[in-house]
């Protein structure tokens, strides 16, 4: 793993780092119960040394599991993604440097104060079975995200984006777009919370749908969770007595204008062909939900060997594209009598699973349309909105576009997550309260 970045904060460079590591688990399985440890030595004795830590974690700790728990994945060819970018493995400091001061004097130069950061990742990962195949995947992942905010804190803008190449991002342009909102954003006036329409850029977007993304879960659904459950005859049940649940597969739950998909070789998505780790399997093309019907939902290889006759389906948390149209933000202004345009959401929180009613606030810009134009800065307002509302009551769609969506823990699945999506123009948004926060 090799993890290098700039940082700066207040129109400073505050941290410049450059980390490498290794981290190995070592699992050992005896009968019914597993044990694993982490080690980043890799000389004979050190690994000798994790082994029998791990047998000793599966007698004093381990508990017991199905068989198939751990069971190797089947033969399976695995697709073999571009994601490896040398622009991004081989940025230097100077380069670092230059990033970040491009992106800081514009916006001293107009009074204001900005913070962000850049990071490139490069990983190799491998997974090996005992009796199976070698399996190795190296990928990159950049990624730039800035915040500019008036020095009084009237104002704040934001802008950011990631990719598996460091080429794809423009910083400069990034630089500008989060000054202009800034700008813009200066000396909001509360607005009454309510239903409005509203414009979600991108970014806004995905913070919503990613809330979604758990709940495609075959097995929570078939225990009568999450918003994919469904009942069709409660007096049918199992031979042990249990309730018979069906799914909503094969039903439309959203606009049936959206796809929401997910392939590896999707060659601006740019994720691992496997999973490092769990019960998921390697990394396929999944269509969630084609055309708003919902046809897959995701389970683990635990479940696929009891219940189905095919191997599990991919992890719901990863990368995904969800479709969108020909519709430009600013025909979408433009044709709007009243409404928000909002940048992005921080804080969101799920309330309540079955409906999928979720909370949060709108951050880094909120502006005011009135007859086709955006007239003023609007104080932050919190939302209480379930996203399949939302995908339900779709006015416009964008062109779908890469968004800002860090890396997870290097070692922890489903790693890299880009995602591609458009902005949307919807109808009756609910907003509950306002926010004093910048």
């Amino acid at each position: 793993l090799l993890i290098i970045d700039i940082r700066w904060a207040g129109n400073d460079v505050t941290l410049a780092a450059d980390r490498r590591d290794l981290l190995l688990m070592v699992a050992r399985r005896v009968e019914d119960r597993t044990g694993y440890v982490y080690t980043n030595q890799l000389d004979d004795a050190s690994l000798e040394a994790a082994l029998r830590a791990a047998e000793r974690q599966l007698t004093l700790f381990g508990r017991p599991e199905p068989r198939d728990f751990t069971i190797p994945p089947p033969p399976f060819t695995y697709p073999a993604p571009a994601i490896w970018s040398d622009a991004t493995y081989g940025i230097t400091t100077q380069a670092r440097a230059a990033v970040a001061q491009g992106c800081i004097e514009p916006a001293e130069a107009q009074g204001m104060r900005s913070a962000g950061y850049l990071e490139m990742r490069a990983t190799g990962s491998a997974v090996f079975w005992e009796g199976g195949d070698l399996l190795y995947a190296a990928c990159t992942q950049a990624q730039c995200s800035m915040t500019v905010r008036d020095a009084k804190g009237a104002g704040s803008g934001w802008a950011g984006l990631s990719s598996y190449d460091w080429a794809a991002i423009d910083p400069n342009a990034l630089a500008a777009r989060a000054l202009e909102k800034a700008l813009a954003s200066r000396n909001p006036v509360a607005l009454e919370p309510g239903r409005y329409t509203v414009i979600l850029e991108p970014q806004a977007v995905h913070d919503l749908v990613s809330l979604l993304l758990p709940a495609f879960d075959r097995e929570m659904a078939e225990q009568g969770g999450g918003p994919f459950a469904a009942m069709l005859d409660p007096t049918l049940e199992l031979p042990d007595g249990t309730p018979v649940r069906y799914t909503k597969l094969g039903l439309k739950v959203i606009d049936e204008r959206i796809t929401i998909d997910h392939d590896p070789m999707d060659p601006r998505l740019g994720i691992l062909p496997m999973v490092v780790a769990g019960e998921y399997p390697p990394q396929r093309a999944v269509t969630w939900i084609d055309h708003g019907v919902l046809t897959t939902l995701a389970h683990s290889r635990r479940y696929a060997l009891a219940r189905l006759t095919r191997d599990a389906n991919a992890d719901p948390r990863g990368a995904f594209r969800m479709s969108g149209g020909e519709t430009p933000v600013e025909e979408m202004i433009a044709t709007t009598k009243r409404g928000l345009l909002v940048t992005r959401f921080s804080n969101l929180r799920l309330l309540e699973e079955t409906s999928m009613l979720a909370t949060g606030v709108t951050r880094d810009g909120l502006w005011l349309i009135e007859n086709g134009k955006i007239t003023k800065a609007v104080k932050n307002l919190r939302f209480t909105e379930s996203p399949l509302f939302v995908l339900n009551s779709i006015e416009q769609l964008g062109v779908p576009v890469p968004v800002f969506r860090p890396a997870r823990q290097p070692f922890e699945d489903p790693g890299v997550t880009p995602a591609i999506v458009p902005p949307l123009k919807v109808r009756d948004f609910s907003f509950t309260s306002t926010i004093d926060a910048i």
